[in-house]
């Protein structure tokens, strides 16, 4: 067995037990232990697994004291430029080390989309035009936004031990991803939304069966500890159970990365960890429910976008449709105007910008002109059907231009 196929499962069974004996594993990995000891060597140097004599075992989840971080200038004024990627492991879990990566801790569903002339009144039964399957999930739509943008994304999801997780990894592999983390739950389902979408203004309704989506565990995020804890940025939303994707922030700001969340679904325990986000990109809704301020206006978004910010957040990027986004670094407003389009779909609208978003960032672009890119981009998703169906680079610049 090769060096890093036997860390790989050392580390596997300190994630599952907690604690591993020298012995035992030389005689589980038929190596010596002097082998052993110095694989252990190498893995406490990670901070996640301390040693003790006769073997290791996995440190307590840190103190969420721990994780208080000052928001850098660096966002604002751009990243210093860093070496091009040449060769990229494609469709793999991997540890990633490169300066552009983008980890995304993310969901999969399955999009059922019913076409409508309206939407349904309570008790009314109405004609769908069409009905036709996507994939989905706000984490997925995000990452193959990124993936189009840089070539370093890595995509974590959980799926369900049914015929739609290989669906799901089949259509996965063959995106611009560069790599991936598939974890599976036998006892729950992959994730299904249903979508109605209007023919007349393009506009959607949606709910989710999350399935194995809010099936994630500790130790599914403690296998991807080192990818959370190197990559540049590090993007999440709310469709995985609460608790883990607080555990992977958590993780991710004891290592290097710039943390951006998507706050969708919207849930109250969002604010708890406001104080953990670099940068957040709620739509309206989100920013009315996180600031209990109602927007009806640029000025009525600024007094939310500063609430937002007053409660821990870095930096606030209201997502306002028709009007464009709002940006507030805690210092300066910037509204940024939205690009025409002529909509056809605006379902994955908003991951289309926050996915724009971070993998601007991660190749090194400021905040003002990341955020006029990613708006040109939805503005460009809404004119196709499907979340997931994003446009490509050139088609993005001839906009701005």
């Amino acid at each position: 067995m090769k060096k890093q196929e036997r860390q790989k499962a050392i580390r596997v069974k300190l994630v599952t037990d907690k604690k591993v004996y020298v012995s035992e594993l030389a005689k589980e990995l038929s190596v010596t232990t002097r082998t052993i000891r110095n694989d252990l060597n190498e893995l406490s140097q990670n901070s996640l697994f301390s040693l003790f004599h006769g073997g290791a075992q996995i440190k307590s989840a840190p103190d969420e004291s721990l994780f208080e971080q000052s928001f850098t200038n660096t966002i604002l004024n751009g990243f210093k430029s860093h070496k091009e990627i040449t060769s990229v492991s494609a469709h793999a879990k991997q540890n990633s080390y490169i300066d552009d990566s983008i980890y995304i801790l993310g969901s999969f569903n399955i999009d059922i989309v019913s076409e409508t002339t309206t939407f349904p009144q309570i008790g009314q039964t109405i004609r769908a035009s069409a009905t036709r399957f996507y994939a989905g999930g706000k984490g997925t739509n995000q990452a193959v936004a990124a993936a189009k943008i840089n070539n370093n994304v890595h995509l974590t999801v959980k799926l369900g031990a049914d015929e739609f997780s290989k669906k799901a990894k089949r259509y996965l592999t063959n995106t611009e991803i560069s790599s991936f983390s598939f974890f599976e739950n036998e006892m729950s389902s992959t994730g299904i939304a249903m979508v109605w979408v209007s023919g007349a203004t393009g506009d959607n309704m949606i709910s989710i069966d999350l399935g194995a989506n809010e099936t994630f565990t500790q130790e599914d995020i403690l296998l991807d500890i080192d990818t959370i804890r190197n990559c540049k940025v590090f993007l999440t939303q709310l469709e995985n159970n609460f608790p883990i994707t607080r555990f992977a922030i958590m993780q991710a700001k004891l290592g290097k990365s710039l943390v951006v969340l998507n706050p969708a679904p919207y849930v109250s325990e969002i604010k708890e960890i406001l104080h953990l986000i670099d940068i957040i990109t709620p739509n309206k809704i989100e920013a009315e429910a996180l600031s209990g301020i109602n927007i009806v206006d640029i000025y009525s978004a600024k007094n939310a976008a500063r609430s937002i910010y007053v409660q821990g957040a870095k930096c606030v990027i209201i997502t306002l449709g028709s009007d464009g986004c709002l940006i507030f670094d805690g210092t300066v407003f910037t509204h940024i105007p939205a690009y025409k389009s002529a909509v056809v779909d605006t379902s994955g609208a908003g991951d289309a910008f926050t996915g724009a978003l971070a993998a601007c960032i991660a190749n090194g672009k400021g905040l003002i002109n990341a955020a006029q890119y990613a708006s040109a981009f939805a503005s460009l998703k809404v004119e196709r059907k499907g979340a997931s169906n994003m446009p490509n680079n050139s088609l993005v610049y001839h906009r701005m231009q």
